[in-house]
């Protein structure tokens, strides 16, 4: 059997993710603030930074070791031959007044097609999702409080139906404030856990319609039981 192995992601905790492609190329997506967060910020290198908005829980480029190209904001961005689209979105259901804008990127690594929600406030607009398309993995947030809770998240899932969902920004144990936990969300889905990281080949996009859930120790979930 022939297995097509692709790009390795892993959670660093909140709605931050190392990407790494078969290339070597290495994307982060919303590095935190670890003072924000309530839990340290690894000492990572990286190629690319995609920040979703300017929240420090979400735009910590500094904390980023090397000279990384930064991804920011809706349009078209290229770097280092990768197609990043930004779509416009709002941090809250109120058009953006109470808590800002927030940038939904999708981009496509080692032939996996990626979208990163970000803070999203509410479920997708038609525009989004026709903006978005096909998704092979998608990190969506389910915490509530500041985003979408799990019945938002459950809308975006029958709206965009990934292969493969990964939740972020819920409560850990070490976060430093206060978020709905990822039980509601997982509850009836088929989830495969506790992976310290993802690595998806071509089977696993073809069964679809799973979540994986992530561990990351410096947030004290190891097992994936946090509920």
């Amino acid at each position: 059997m022939c297995i097509f192995t692709i790009m390795i992601a892993t959670w660093l905790g909140h709605s931050c993710f190392c990407l790494k492609a078969e290339s070597g190329v290495v994307v982060i997506l919303d590095p935190f603030l670890g003072e924000e967060v309530g839990y340290p910020f690894p000492r990572i290198r990286s190629d690319i930074v995609a920040v979703s908005h300017e929240h420090p829980d979400h735009n910590n480029v500094a904390g980023v070791l090397g000279h990384p190209q930064v991804i920011r904001g809706p349009g078209i961005h290229e770097a280092l031959g990768i197609r990043f689209l930004g779509i416009k979105s709002s941090h809250d259901d109120a058009g953006g007044r109470e808590r800002g804008q927030n940038t939904i990127f999708c981009f496509t690594m080692d032939a996996i097609r990626i979208c990163h929600l970000g803070d999203i406030g509410e479920p997708l607009r038609p525009f989004q999702v026709d903006a978005v398309g096909p998704v092979d993995l998608l990190f969506l947030p389910v915490g509530g409080k500041y985003t979408i809770d799990a019945a938002g998240a459950d809308e975006v899932m029958r709206q965009l139906r990934p292969a493969v969902a990964v939740p972020m920004h819920y409560r850990t144990p070490n976060l430093g404030f206060e978020l709905d936990g990822v039980g509601e969300f997982l509850r009836g889905r088929t989830v495969r856990r506790p992976l310290t990281s993802l690595q998806l080949g071509r089977e696993d996009l073809q069964s679809g319609g799973w979540v994986a859930l992530l561990s990351c120790p410096a947030a004290g979930v190891v097992d994936g039981s946090i509920d």
